[in-house]
């Protein structure tokens, strides 16, 4: 102990040697060790902790932490979260997936078994309709879009006669997630549910309704609206315009930057779109007559001499309508009456809401530009567009320097707000490597103490080994740097003893003029006392 109390107080008294300086770089080195020292303790001796469920119904989120609890588990709750140690994660979502009833604020089929004995029909039948209930909302709360359902059911009653059974309703209360929405076929997919799990329950009376107190299955299944039904609320005209307008801003923006450059061109596009629904009935008339009947009369003659001829008729009818005959011959008449009627197309036509009325479109250019830029960005802008001009559309190209005030200050306050990040980077750097190196210098300086510490120790060994007498002589480069107490002999009074301190001084200033021939002395006396 006295030997490193003699080595810390060595240490001390070069640390008070050095200047103002180097004591706080010494400082510094020695906290920032400190601190590093301090906080690997700390991250290496606490416990890591893990999410074990998150996004939980309250109520099974109570179960699983009491359950926790009881087991003596180490658990933290953060929001909606519950964190158990990392290192047992795994074993500990099996096992309370295995313990804890989830119901996902749901009451499913478990109802049925907690049922007493002696129940009346009427608490059956309640029982199972929560249950029925319980089991769609979870069904319906396992969709992807879905963060929360409710279903409430009107079972219908049974009688004796099927023909006057009334049949049942239902109505789902979606709640959905941030940023989701849901389709009309989604729609009709949780009705096709519900009617698929509930008896006598039609689709036309299953009511589904969101969050935001709207009507998803309106005229969801009616697919004989009237015209007058077909008409877009006002809400739905501005949005699809507003769609069309974008569309068209896009289309033309793209085409003009890709030339002058972003930033360079601004765009605005408007359109007058038409949402009235028009029925249209058409009838077309033929020009080309159809014979729908035909009525014929033949008259034939018969000279003296020849054979007489008779018209088809004549040959297929056995009674003979009537004949003159003369001197001269038999004639006969023929008659023949067509009937013609005019074909016609009959043709109803619906035309969609949505027709585009009128597009008119301003395009502007940052700078000064001539006529012949104009006329050739116009050109550009009518075919991208879908210009017409029966409609009446219109399109304005001008050259104006833009006002880029607002985007240099946005951009010197990025420049700034990138630089602080860089140089916020650079210190988290600095002060790693600073640790680093503070933490090496550290080892450094524990190294060299320790080897110091044992340089010493050998030292002091070898002046125990080396001495004869009582004063042990350490001869170095600058002669004699000093004396050491043999512990068999007494202590040298140098004020009372005149002539040993005579003595004392001349060995001294031998050794200082002499140092080779007292090495050569004391190399003798080894070697007497090993003879």
């Amino acid at each position: 102990m006295s030997k490193l109390s003699e080595s810390f107080k060595k240490l001390i008294d070069k640390l008070k040697g050095l200047s103002k300086t180097r004591k706080i770089a010494f400082g510094v080195i020695f906290a920032g060790i400190i601190a590093s020292l301090v906080f690997l303790g700390v991250s290496l001796g606490s416990t890591k902790y893990d999410v074990l469920f998150s996004n939980m119904d309250p109520a099974d989120s109570a179960a699983v932490y009491k359950k926790l609890q009881d087991q003596k588990i180490s658990a933290k709750v953060e929001g909606n979260s519950i964190l158990v140690p990392k290192d047992q994660v795994d074993t500990l979502r099996m096992q309370m997936l295995a313990e804890v009833p989830m119901t996902n604020g749901s009451q499913g089929f478990e109802i049925l078994d907690k049922s007493k004995f002696g129940s009346t029909d009427t608490e059956m039948k309640i029982n199972y309709q929560r249950a029925l209930q319980g089991e769609l909302e979870r069904t319906i709360k396992s969709f992807p879009e879905v963060e929360n359902a409710r279903v409430h059911l009107v079972l219908p009653e049974d009688t004796a006669f099927v023909k006057d059974t009334e049949p049942g309703s239902a109505s789902v209360t979606l709640k959905l997630k941030q940023g989701e929405k849901i389709s009309s076929d989604q729609v009709k997919a949780i009705i096709a549910l519900i009617t698929g799990s509930v008896k006598n329950i039609p689709k036309e009376n299953v009511q589904v309704i969101d969050d935001k107190m709207t009507l998803l299955s309106k005229d969801l299944f009616n697919e004989n609206k009237d015209i007058s039904d077909s008409t877009t609320p006002a809400e739905k005209q501005q949005q699809l315009k507003q769609q069309y307008e974008k569309d068209m801003e896009k289309r033309l923006s793209n085409m003009l930057e890709a030339i002058y450059g972003k930033n360079k061109v601004k765009v605005k596009v408007n359109a007058d779109l038409d949402f009235d629904a028009v029925q249209q009935d058409s009838v077309t008339y033929d020009p080309k007559s159809v014979v729908v009947s035909e009525h014929g009369v033949k008259d034939s003659s018969t000279v003296p001499g020849t054979n007489s001829s008779s018209s088809p008729v004549d040959n297929n009818m056995t009674n003979a309508a009537g004949t003159n005959t003369n001197n001269n011959g038999v004639s006969t008449h023929e008659e023949t009456t067509k009937n013609y009627d005019i074909s016609k197309v009959e043709q109803k036509t619906i035309k969609a809401p949505g027709a585009v009325k009128r597009l008119t479109a301003s395009v502007a250019l940052d700078g000064n530009i001539d006529d012949a830029t104009k006329v050739s960005i116009r050109n550009l802008a009518v075919s991208a567009i879908g210009y017409d001009d029966k409609r009446g559309d219109t399109i304005s190209v001008e050259g104006i320097p833009f006002d880029t005030s607002i985007t240099d200050d946005a951009k010197k306050d990025l420049d700034a707000m990138n630089k602080a990040a860089e140089q916020a980077k650079k210190i988290k750097t600095y002060a790693a490597i600073g640790a680093g190196a503070a933490l090496l210098v550290g080892l450094i300086v524990a190294l060299i103490l320790w080897r110091r510490k044992k340089k010493a120790e050998e030292e002091e060994l070898m002046k125990d080994q080396i001495t004869p007498q009582g004063i042990d002589v350490i001869i170095g480069d600058d002669g004699i740097e000093g004396t050491k107490e043999h512990p068999k002999f007494k202590p040298i009074e140098l004020d009372e003893e005149n002539e040993r301190t005579h003595f004392e001084n001349e060995i001294k200033k031998y050794a200082k003029e002499k140092p080779d021939q007292v090495a050569d002395i004391i190399k003798s006396w080894l070697a007497e006392d090993e003879r």
